[in-house]
C-alpha cells in the first residue's frame, strides 16, 4: 500500500516560526535592552541562521514593534470581551484583574518594554501604544465608576484608583517568581482579594 504524506501547512509554519521568533526577541529585549540585542541573538536563541529571519521581518525594529504591540494588543482584547459582559461591576473588576495578573507573569517581557525602551521608540510607535493603553484603563475606570454609581465600590477617585490597582498588579513583574514556592494561582487569588474584597470593598469604609 502506498502511503501518502500529508501536505506540508507552509503558512501555519510560518506563522509559527514568527511567533516564535517574536517570543525569543522580546525575553532578549526585556533582559538586554533594544540596542544590546542584535540579530544573530535573536537568531541564535530561535536556532536558525541570521539570515532565514528576514524571511519572515525585515529589520529589528520591525520586531521590536511587534513585540510592543503584542504587549498590550491581547490583554486589551481581554478585557472588551470583560467589559461586555451581563455581570456585576464587582465581578468585572475580578476578571479584569485576574486577566491582568495572569497576562504579565506569562508575558511580562512586553508590557515593561515600553517603559524600558522609550527612547528608541518612534513619535508613531508611542502614540499607537499610548492609545491602546489608555484604551485598555479606560475600562478599568468605566467598571470602577458602573461600581461606585451602584454602590458597590467606595466612592474614590476613579483615575487614581484604577492607577493604584494596576500599580500594585504591574509590581508583579519586579518580584515573581515562576519557580517560587506559591503558584501563579495563589498569588492571583490573593491579589484579588486585597483588592476587591478589602480595597473596593464598600462594606468595609466606613
Amino acid at each position: 500500500m502506498n502511503l501518502k504524506k500529508a501536505p506540508v501547512n507552509t503558512e501555519d509554519t510560518g506563522k509559527n516560526k514568527r511567533d516564535e521568533i517574536l517570543q525569543e526577541a522580546g525575553k532578549l529585549f526585556r533582559r538586554k535592552g533594544f540596542n544590546g540585542t542584535s540579530m544573530q541573538d535573536i537568531a541564535s536563541e530561535v536556532g536558525i541562521l541570521k539570515g532565514s529571519i528576514y524571511y519572515y521581518f525585515n529589520s529589528k525594529n520591525e520586531i521590536f514593534q511587534e513585540v510592543l504591540n503584542r504587549g498590550i494588543s491581547p490583554i486589551l482584547k481581554k478585557a472588551e470581551l470583560v467589559m461586555g459582559k451581563n455581570i456585576s461591576p464587582s465581578d468585572k473588576m475580578r476578571e479584569l484583574i485576574r486577566d491582568h495578573i495572569y497576562y504579565i507573569m506569562h508575558n511580562n517581557y512586553s508590557l515593561v518594554l515600553f517603559f524600558q525602551e522609550k527612547e528608541n521608540l518612534s513619535a508613531e510607535q508611542t502614540k499607537d501604544y499610548i492609545e491602546s493603553r489608555n484604551r485598555y484603563e479606560k475600562i478599568f475606570k468605566d467598571v470602577m465608576r458602573e461600581g461606585i454609581n451602584q454602590g458597590v465600590f467606595p466612592r474614590v477617585n476613579v483615575s487614581f484608583t484604577v492607577f493604584a490597582i494596576l500599580g500594585m498588579c504591574n509590581w508583579i513583574i519586579q518580584w515573581y517568581n515562576p519557580r517560587g514556592p506559591r503558584s501563579h494561582e495563589e498569588i492571583i487569588d490573593h491579589m484579588v482579594y486585597l483588592i476587591c474584597d478589602l480595597m473596593l470593598n464598600n462594606n468595609k469604609v466606613s
